[in-house]
């Protein structure tokens, strides 16, 4: 259908009810009208509901009957011809038929294209990539590969959630002791902040908790509604806010996170003095947190106006500049406009080899973003020494130990490799990263699941599929036991 753009937008999605009538309504038609591709969302409810049978049927009627995908979430296909199972039906009327040419649906079967996202079958992960893949025209085993790349890329970053939460108590108890040293009007910042800090850990007493489990998220959660106590310091009100916003965000609670951020910068900005560094800090986690919830418009606009704040200040703000640019690097690459990154990545690597030295574990990471990036573009050749180089300058610097920048090395050199064909090596190195995991995580981790998933994943391209069911099983049974039935992966 043309060029695959880099987001699937807009999207209109028919939440109103709609009246009791025989016409589906202007506003509803033009959506239609409008539209390249119909989702319709299975269920038994669906299925029965007469409106969804009229939307299938109006775009249907507009010659695009190819266009439309099905998302099951509930029931049983084509169970309507089953004795004794009607009822478990999931797809409409208009989609179990074809159109006739005189626009009404005839006795002859349709084959919809259908995506099964309930647990035992595609589940969740695999029926997004699979409608993604029938709207784009594009392989899903393509998209299968990608998704499998952008999980093993933010392996080591996903790493560090788990600290965030003392992180944040550090700080706050770190800006309670410099305060406290400082003058008069300092050591009362600290007092206040000292007793802030103790009183949004009074949850964990048992008197409050009274038996229950307290997460990092409730004790964060009444941090913030403690801040504004802090009247008179809008300095200290920023630097909270932000630091709870990256606990929030390491945390992967994105809407907390936000509001936290957001705020930080309003202060900042409001400052009457301010910071250049502080300033910079606020736009550069809020752009994070925006490419994170696929904002990137905005998330680009808040790194440029980092970015040019930093230049006008000249000197002294050169590493932050870097990091500014290698995160717009991986905006773009969010993006899927790869030739935009690499010029980006080039200026990262080449400034951290000046400012830092050829070998220092930064220097490695911006080598490897940059093997990545080739590797998005399909130029395989070009990305191998690249990411040879930066797992050597990983071990080299890091030393034997375990380390999870290493293992996620590994892994990315291993896909790169399985991409290629290339499995014998493929499984050494997937076997090397699942060794150094469980050194670093212990035998039940969602690191360890990702490991095994990406040797279950190789194990079926090399059509050994007992070996892979049974890795397959190992993941699965270790997501369940540490994500909870509920979760997306």
């Amino acid at each position: 259908t043309g060029t695959v753009p880099a987001r699937v937008a807009p999207v209109f999605r028919d939440r109103e009810e709609l009246a009791s009538s025989t016409d589906l309504g202007s506003d509803l038609r033009e959506a239609l009208e409008s539209s390249a591709c119909q989702i319709v969302i299975c269920s038994v409810s669906s299925a029965r509901s007469h409106w969804v049978n009229e939307e299938i049927l109006a775009f249907k009627r507009l010659g695009r009957h190819e266009r439309i995908f099905s998302l099951i979430v509930e029931g049983e296909p084509y169970s309507s011809g089953m004795e004794g199972f009607e009822e478990f039906e999931c797809f409409p009327h208009a989609l179990r038929y074809q159109l006739g040419e005189d626009g009404e649906l005839t006795d002859e079967p349709a084959e919809p294209i259908a995506a099964d996202a309930r647990p035992a079958k595609d589940g969740k992960g695999h029926a997004k990539l699979k409608l993604l893949a029938g709207m784009l025209g594009v392989g899903f085993d393509d998209l299968r590969q990608r998704e499998l790349q952008r999980r093993n890329r933010r392996l080591a970053l996903v790493s560090t959630a788990s600290v965030m939460g003392m992180v944040f108590a550090i700080g706050l108890a770190t800006a309670a002791i410099l305060a406290r040293n400082e003058a008069e009007r300092q050591a009362e910042t600290a007092r206040r902040t000292a007793s802030f800090m103790i009183d949004i850990f009074q949850i964990n007493d048992p008197g409050e908790a009274r038996g229950r489990t307290i997460t990092v998220r409730e004790v964060l959660i009444k941090a913030a509604e403690r801040i504004e106590e802090l009247a008179g310091e809008p300095g200290m009100q920023a630097a909270l806010r932000n630091t709870m916003g990256r606990s929030f965000l390491g945390l992967g609670l994105y809407d907390d996170a936000r509001g936290q951020l957001e705020n930080a910068l309003q202060r900042r900005r409001a400052l009457e003095s301010v910071d250049i560094a502080e300033l910079n800090e606020s736009l550069y986690n809020l752009a994070n947190l925006l490419t994170e919830q696929a904002e990137f418009d905005r998330a680009e606009q808040l790194y440029i106006e980092a970015r040019k704040l930093l230049e006008r200040e000249g000197s002294g703000y050169e590493m932050a500049l870097i990091d500014n640019l290698a995160a717009l690097a991986e905006l773009y690459f969010r993006l899927g406009q790869y030739k935009q990154a690499e010029p980006i990545l080039r200026q990262v690597l080449k400034e951290r080899r000046r400012a830092l030295g050829p070998n220092h574990p930064d220097v490695a990471d911006a080598l490897e973003q940059l093997g990545l990036n080739m590797f998005d573009q399909g130029r395989y050749g070009e990305a191998e020494p690249m990411m040879r180089d930066a797992l050597e300058l990983k071990k080299a610097r890091l030393g034997d130990a375990p380390h999870p920048s290493i293992s996620a090395s590994l892994s990315n050199l291993a896909l790169l490799q399985q991409i290629r064909g290339i499995y014998s090596e493929t499984e050494a190195l997937y076997l090397e990263a699942l060794k150094m995991d469980k050194a670093l995580y212990g035998e039940v981790h969602p690191h360890i699941a990702t490991d095994l998933n990406n040797l279950a994943e190789l194990y079926g391209d090399q059509g050994k599929l007992k070996q892979a069911e049974r890795t397959y099983e190992e993941a699965l049974l270790i997501q369940l036991e540490t994500l909870g039935n509920n979760h997306p992966d």
